[in-house]
């Protein structure tokens, strides 16, 4: 990392978001110089024949332009205090770096009363901590967070900022986290599943920004059955339930949302190419039924071709914080107060290297001055072959895995000035929504 920073999170807030001087008990993450950070390891990891290591706690730390580095890191289940409540511990040799632990995060439960409604506002830990120092004193810590209000909590320094200067946590196939179908309901498989938290698990943990591939089954009876999230062309989960998730989050936060159907790969065009316009219709009604009083219409809010849309301000004072952008440029131009395409940075490459090297260019050139939308998402996942699906060659929670700590990296350094949306799987394995907060927070206090 380029750069170093000292980073406090807070807790307590003023009503009027000012914040409070922190105790030692409200401090979630302290760094003098750099920054360690607790992910999840997305494989399995096999331990013997028949035993296997689901949802590993990685430790990681950057140290990058530091006058020394840590000689040691280690995992904690508590805020850490001394090296004698080490869960384990590890010898730090680099910079910069992880390491995979043989503990596994479990069930992952929101805590501070988000597991099943609205909770306590502003960042919460998990059990996992993390810690860097010497064999005397702790330098560095950090733990797995949820931020629910991010956007909240930040408000003060954030809201005077346009959609499209904000960073944004997204998910690639964000409805693909397991699937719920009449013949299956597993929560882990190769090539389909792209997450692994629900879409209120998503929202609690950050995720703002969701990548919906959206299909439609005329055999079924209700209308509103026949509406489902797809990973092309394979069925995982019946869509409005998911979009009541958006709603009961929206209903009880100030936090603007950002949904993108972005792709239709069944049953919404005819053969020839042509939209079946009945089809897209119902679609709109649904999620005008569903999501109506939060969404932010695009006839209201737009701001012009080549603009980077309204403030946050603007939409929270209308209390309209849900922006709905559709992929089909011909509904759009029926329908204004759909949002238009967004440009999805994908490379179409199951090559890290080759991901990174476009990723790299095309958000230095992003966003384009003829954009009708003010967003943009890097699509910062790799793509599987067909070869590598009949022949099983690796799995998507492995792609994730080799990309994942490389757009921490990227975010935090060479994509720092410029990134909108960064859009990934099996997002824990990542830090993107802790540094999306970090670099919103800087991008505003240039205003």
């Amino acid at each position: 990392m380029a750069v170093s920073w000292y980073a406090v999170l807070a807790l307590a807030a003023t009503a009027l978001g000012a914040t409070i001087g922190p105790t030692e008990k409200q401090i979630l993450e302290k760094s003098a110089c750099g920054r360690v950070w607790v992910t999840v390891h997305s494989p399995e990891i096999r331990l013997a024949a028949s035993v296997t290591l689901l949802d590993a706690v990685e430790l990681n730390w950057d140290f990058n332009g530091c006058f020394s580095t840590p000689t040691q890191i280690g995992l904690f289940d508590d805020r850490p205090q001394s090296w004698n409540n080490a869960l384990a511990v590890f010898r730090v040799t680099s910079v910069e770096g992880h390491v995979i632990t043989n503990m596994s995060l479990g069930a992952g439960t929101l805590p501070a009363g988000w597991a099943t409604g609205a909770g306590t506002k502003g960042p919460q830990c998990l059990w996992p901590w993390v810690a860097a120092g010497d064999n005397n004193e702790i330098r560095a810590f950090n733990c797995l967070k949820i931020q629910p209000t991010w956007m909240e909590d930040a408000g003060p320094k954030i809201n005077n900022l346009r959609i499209g200067d904000l960073a944004i946590a997204g998910t690639h196939n964000a409805g693909a986290w397991k699937f719920d179908t009449e013949v299956s309901s597993v929560s882990r498989d190769s090539f389909v599943l792209c997450q692994d938290r629900s879409i209120w698990g998503q929202l609690v943990h950050g995720i703002r920004y969701f990548d919906f591939r959206i299909a439609y089954y005329d055999f079924y009876d209700k209308e509103e059955d026949r509406y489902w999230l797809n990973h092309n062309l394979i069925r995982v989960r019946p869509l409005v339930p998911l979009l009541r998730e958006i709603r009961a989050f929206l209903d009880v936060t100030r936090e603007v949302v950002f949904l993108d159907a972005h792709h239709f790969p069944v049953g919404f065009y005819q053969p020839d190419g042509a939209p079946i316009r009945s089809v897209h219709t119902g679609l709109l009604q649904i999620v005008q039924r569903e999501l109506g009083p939060h969404l932010a219409l695009a006839n209201q809010f737009g701001t012009g071709i080549g603009t980077r849309g309204p403030t946050l301000q603007t939409l929270i004072n209308a209390n309209k914080r849900l922006l709905f952008s559709y992929v089909d440029n011909s509904i759009v131009s029926q329908n204004p107060w759909l949002w238009p395409i967004l440009p999805h940075l994908w490379a179409n490459t199951n090559s890290p290297t080759e991901l990174f090297q476009y990723l790299d260019r095309a958000i230095a050139s992003s966003p384009s001055p003829s954009a009708r939308s003010p967003l943009f998402s890097a699509m910062a996942q790799t793509t599987p072959t067909v070869l590598d699906i009949l022949f099983l060659r690796g799995s998507l929670r492995d792609n994730a895995d080799a990309v994942n700590r490389n757009v921490t990296a990227r975010l935090a350094t060479r994509w720092r000035t410029q990134a909108n949306i960064i859009s990934t799987d099996f997002f824990l394995g990542n830090d993107v929504v802790d540094l999306s907060i970090m670099i919103s927070v800087e991008r505003a206090s240039r205003l």
